[in-house]
């Protein structure tokens, strides 16, 4: 498995690709030019319904996963209009991508 992880939050991206790489799964670079099996994009980030536009077009079928501090309602609204297919609190996505991907618990 594959997760190209967009996140904004130093500590938050080193737990989560801490946590994916003690379950076998490989963090993509988001220019290495492989396909990943899922996108997480973290709303903090300055461009990130334009990430998620460009993302949803460039893999229209894969799974985008927006996360955030904490839920709001418009800027989860936002995510999915710009393509994301789900969404998760940043304390709980990687939990959400675990169950996505039948990771090993």
């Amino acid at each position: 498995m594959k997760i190209l992880l967009l996140c904004h939050d130093l500590t938050t991206r080193l737990r989560l690709e801490s946590a994916w790489t003690a379950q076998g799964v490989r963090m993509l670079k988001k220019d290495g030019g492989e396909a990943p099996d899922c996108i997480v994009v973290d709303l903090g980030r300055r461009e990130a319904l334009a990430e998620i536009s460009g993302l949803r077009a460039a893999h229209p079928e894969l799974p985008i996963i927006a996360c955030a501090a904490s839920f709001d309602e418009s800027a989860v609204e936002a995510a999915k209009l710009a393509g994301a297919t789900d969404f998760a609190a940043r304390g709980f996505v990687d939990r959400r991508v675990a169950r996505l991907l039948k990771l090993p618990g």
